[in-house]
């Protein structure tokens, strides 16, 4: 799904709880998770506020964001780090860019790996009655 409940900004997410809770809350809670979310990435990087607030007039000034989107621009690499590195899709999001949008099929791993076999069987007998 595309959202911009992340940060403001369109990010295509991977459809998880947290997802789900962003995209139907307020956007009052949105701003306070956005503010705990600063402190933690400030932390994490070892910039001062001072130096995140100069960042943050320079994005906006740079790509015409809003004050929401540069507050919450703290907000994706902490919840990509919690769901992507951190492995917590409770407490983070899960990119998924393009590619996402042209999956049609859900294959099980069983079903995976013998298309994948039967694929190489062909690709090999194709490949050795070229040789012969």
């Amino acid at each position: 799904m595309v959202t911009t409940r992340v940060d403001g900004m369109p990010h295509r997410v991977l459809r998880t709880e947290l997802v789900e809770k962003l995209e139907s809350g307020s956007r009052a809670r949105g701003f306070a998770a956005a503010l705990r979310n600063a402190g933690k990435f400030r932390r994490m990087s070892q910039m001062t506020w001072r130096s995140m607030i100069r960042d943050g007039l320079t994005m906006r000034h740079g790509k015409e964001l809003t004050w929401s989107q540069v507050l919450m621009a703290a907000n994706t690499p902490m919840l990509l780090k919690a769901g992507l590195v951190d492995g917590n899709t409770e407490a983070g999001v899960l990119a998924s860019g393009q590619v996402a949008g042209i999956l049609d099929d859900l294959p099980s791993c069983k079903e995976l790996i013998e298309s994948i076999v039967l694929d190489a069987i062909t690709h090999l007998q194709t490949a050795s009655a070229l040789v012969e």
